[in-house]
């Protein structure tokens, strides 16, 4: 950690902390003092990032498509921590599939994950941040801004998110609400499952149409970093973006990483 937070006895809920960008923001605020709960589906890997957090952090298990989940995640990290200072939602995933192509099933889960899970995590943590005076953060994409062909079901969940943010904050105008644009990453599962060769096809068709003009990543843990800062300004926080620059990674190397690694896709 290259500067100095503070989250001294603070209370932090992060769902979809089992890897990724979720499990550096869970071990960053755990390290600058915070107490953290970190909220996945992914048991192993979730313990996993516990035991490296330490900190008195706790694993809590959640599938942000299952309301029972994100009512009972929200609950058990409020017993365990005794209440709740902050949230962070970063769960989230994306097919990559053209609009010609996209069935009902993808639709559904890009649009459970990203938009209505992070709605149920919001209803049932809100009132205790009331409480609190705290500070929920929502990891929102700079694909709200372009309209890149294959990722039109990302695009559209993280509109969607972008709006629930707004109509959370009219509704709850006592609690502080912030959207966190999020650039290029590094050292995620995002695009892990995406076939390489249609891969290929559609950065080339990024590029070919000049969608994607910055074609970089930045490290996960700087990107974490900048996101547990917001945690810690005492002052409201709007609206803040984490962007990649050129002296980055660039965006070939880190999906050949991802491809080489395999697994399944999602956060």
């Amino acid at each position: 950690m290259s500067v100095s937070l503070d989250l001294t006895e603070r209370r932090v809920l992060v769902v979809g902390a089992s890897s990724g960008l979720g499990r550096e923001i869970g071990r960053i605020a755990a390290r600058a003092g915070a107490r953290v709960a970190f909220a996945a589906r992914r048991r192993e890997r979730l313990d996993e990032a516990v035991r490296e957090a330490g900190g008195g952090a706790i694993a809590v298990g959640c599938d942000v498509t299952r309301e029972p989940d994100c009512a009972r995640a929200v609950a058990e990290a409020v017993d365990a921590l005794g209440g709740l200072d902050a949230f962070v939602y970063v769960a989230g995933m994306s097919p990559l599939a053209m609009l010609a192509e996209a069935d009902a099933d993808e639709w559904r889960t890009a649009l459970d994950t990203n938009l209505v899970g992070a709605a149920l995590i919001a209803r049932e943590a809100i009132p205790h941040l009331a409480r609190s005076h705290g500070r929920g953060l929502f990891i929102s994409s700079y694909s709200v801004r372009e309209c890149m062909p294959g990722l039109a079901l990302y695009r559209v969940s993280k509109v969607g998110l972008d709006a629930l943010i707004e109509c959370l904050r009219s509704e709850h105008p006592d609690v502080d609400l912030t959207r966190v644009v999020v650039g290029n990453t590094g050292g995620t599962e995002f695009g892990l499952g995406w076939d390489p060769e249609r891969t290929q096809a559609i950065m080339d068709l990024w590029r070919e149409r000049n969608v994607f003009p910055n074609d970089t990543t930045m490290p996960v843990d700087v990107c974490a970093e900048a996101i547990v800062s917001v945690l810690a300004v005492r002052g409201y926080v709007d609206d803040i973006a984490i962007m990649s620059r050129a002296t980055d990674l660039s965006l070939d190397e880190s999906l050949e990483q991802k491809q080489a690694a395999g697994g399944d896709g999602g956060a």
